[in-house]
């Protein structure tokens, strides 16, 4: 070869195949970019996909995880002492029922569970209710309720909504604080 061919860049084989025989000569080929000097490219993965994947799952666990303790985990105070019970107990206040029932299309029948005595009107209703409440600070000693004690007004079906407003109205005159209402039956 000549001092030219060899500065010009790779010898072209079969030309020299021909020529002179030159079969053992192994000519590798080089890229324009590492003639220049430029580093091969490295191949990474894209790895922004992947991060997000992550962030969702690690969110997804966070708000679905449990955090409570199990069941038998849970620490419990029992009562210490000697099983003997206490004096200051009091038995459960039994409630003062008013049962309002329907008379005809606009009247009402009013009665007190476990009372014979059977008010014509809520004005007598709220005197009633007053004899039957035990209040020594107001001189009422005859009765057997506390005013505190529970009163439940107990209409039936087809009661106007006024008459259950004029119970709940005798029983407030009558000073009692605990007024609760049931359901309508029938």
């Amino acid at each position: 070869m000549t001092q030219q061919q060899s500065q010009s860049g790779p010898v072209d084989t079969s030309a020299a195949n021909r020529v002179g025989g030159l079969a053992d000569q192994t000519v590798h080929h080089r890229s324009a970019s590492r003639r220049r000097g430029r580093p091969k490219p490295s191949m990474q993965p894209n790895l922004s996909a992947m991060i997000d994947v992550i962030f969702l799952l690690l969110i997804y666990f966070v708000t679905t995880a449990n955090f409570t303790p199990d069941e038998g985990v849970l620490t419990a105070k029992l009562p210490q002492g000697t099983g003997k019970t206490t004096e200051s107990l009091s038995p459960p206040q039994r409630p003062l029922n008013i049962v309002l029932s329907p008379a005809g299309e606009v009247a009402c029948r009013i009665s007190i569970q476990g009372y014979p005595q059977s008010p014509t009107d809520f004005t007598e209703l709220a005197a009633l209710l007053v004899q039957l409440q035990y209040d020594p600070d107001r001189g009422l000693r005859s009765g057997a309720f506390k005013p505190d004690s529970p009163v439940v007004i107990k209409p039936e079906a087809g009661v106007r909504w006024q008459h259950v407003a004029n119970a709940f109205n005798a029983a407030v005159r009558a000073r009692y604080t605990n007024i609760n209402f049931a359901q309508v039956s029938g």
